[in-house]
């Protein structure tokens, strides 16, 4: 350091040191971020990252919100014998597998694929897939009136003994009898006929009139034709020949003393609704009225303006 004549002794010690001090702060700070990579990579070191890791990393990153897609498949099965992993295969809800068995413990088994139509929660897209698909075994499907009655045998004898030709050919019209259909429109109360009657209807066959009179009897009886139509598939032109007679009364349910067996085996109680009534009436007694079920899951105010007639409390 050159010698300024106008400093004094002490200052120039002074200025002498605030130079060195500023040279190894420098020098400091060259070293520190020489070494700060260093200490890095030995730290990555200790601590190694393999290839696949690094890859489920990123991937974590970029997918945070995405969602895996199950993978639905489509092929033929029986909904009386499939078990909960094939119908989860098939793209149903778990809460859909829950209702299809309760369905086979309440009635049984589905005999038609309409049946099985009426699962809850299917939608037209859904049945376009799968309907194809339903399969329900001979065993399980009523029996249809357009199949043929077993013939009897014809004796070797028949051929010498043609006097009783006419009489076989006028009992076989005689049972044929009631089964024909009516000509002209006649309306029919479906509160009160039978199975044989109701195949008098143009469009009822077997299945169709044990169906109807099957639903009347869960039911507790129609108060409009309309509800016909709920029993099965059902053409439009059948609305023309059935009546519901004014002076027929339905049979009412008491919610507060029937059991939930009892409760969801009406048509228009499902399940949770039934489940409903029951802990209601363990915890608050017995049900007064309408306003107390308005307050049920699942009663909505058209669910009991279509249920309010069949109640009693």
């Amino acid at each position: 350091m050159r010698r300024l004549p106008f400093l004094s002794n002490s200052a120039r010690r002074g200025l002498l040191l605030l130079e060195w001090i500023v040279i190894l702060a420098v020098i400091g700070a060259f070293v520190y971020s020489w070494q700060k990579p260093k200490e890095d990579d030995s730290r990555k070191e200790d601590f190694p990252v393999s290839s696949v890791t690094k890859k489920q990393t990123a991937a974590s990153r970029s997918d945070n919100y995405a969602v895996a897609e199950e993978k639905v498949e489509t092929f033929p099965f029986d909904p009386n014998t499939a078990d909960s992993t094939t119908l989860l295969r098939l793209g149903l809800a778990p809460w859909q597998v829950r209702a299809i068995y309760r369905y086979r413990a309440k009635h049984g088994r589905y005999h038609t694929p309409e049946e099985f139509k009426r699962l809850p929660g299917m939608t037209y897209e859904l049945w376009e897939r799968l309907g194809p698909q339903v399969r329900i075994a001979r065993q399980f499907q009523y029996i249809d009136e357009s199949e043929k009655r077993p013939s009897f045998p014809k004796t070797t004898t028949s051929a010498s003994l043609p006097s009783e030709k006419p009489a076989v050919t006028e009992q076989t019209d005689s049972v044929k009898e009631p089964s024909r259909k009516f000509r002209t429109v006649t309306l029919v109360d479906i509160n009160k006929a039978d199975t044989t009657e109701l195949m008098r209807i143009p469009g009822i066959g077997s299945y169709r009139s044990n169906r109807i009179v099957e639903y009347r009897r869960k039911l507790g009886g129609y108060l409009n034709v309309d509800q016909v139509m709920e029993a099965c598939e059902l053409p439009d032109e059948i609305l023309q020949w059935v009546m519901v007679s004014a002076e027929t009364p339905v049979r009412k349910l008491n919610v507060n003393q029937l059991s939930l067996q009892r409760l969801m085996s009406h048509p228009y109680i499902t399940f949770y609704q039934a489940r409903a009534i029951v802990e209601y009436r363990k915890a608050h007694g017995n049900i007064k009225g309408v306003e107390d079920l308005k307050g049920l899951e699942g009663f909505t105010p058209q669910k009991i303006e279509k249920l309010q007639p069949y109640l009693e409390y």
